[in-house]
């Protein structure tokens, strides 16, 4: 499985304004870089420059900024399946939401 320092940015941040516990969000951080399940992609700057690309064009999406790095690591990567609250926006940039979570 994969994800991003940007969603871990967006999980630890949800985690702690939804529950207001510091430690439960602080423990979900912890979980994410420690397993060795879960393979975390940076966004490093091309990435980040054609995202902003995607994001700036797409203004039929409601793509947030984060949403066009998740397109445009899985392109990079052949990811075709992500998890996402997003099913609409993804779907036309033909990633497949196996579960809207």
């Amino acid at each position: 499985m994969y994800t991003s320092d940007y969603i871990l940015d967006e999980a630890v941040t949800a985690c702690r304004r939804r529950t207001k516990s510091h430690d439960l969000s602080v423990r979900l951080g912890n979980d994410i870089l420690g397993s060795k399940s879960i393979i975390m992609l940076k966004i490093d700057e091309k990435t980040l420059e054609e995202a902003w690309r995607l994001y700036k064009e797409r203004n039929d999406l409601n793509l947030s900024l984060t949403d066009a790095t998740c397109v445009i690591l899985a392109r990079t990567h052949g990811i075709s399946d992500i998890f996402s609250f997003d099913t609409r926006d993804f779907r036309p940039l033909h990633l497949n939401v196996v579960m809207n979570v």
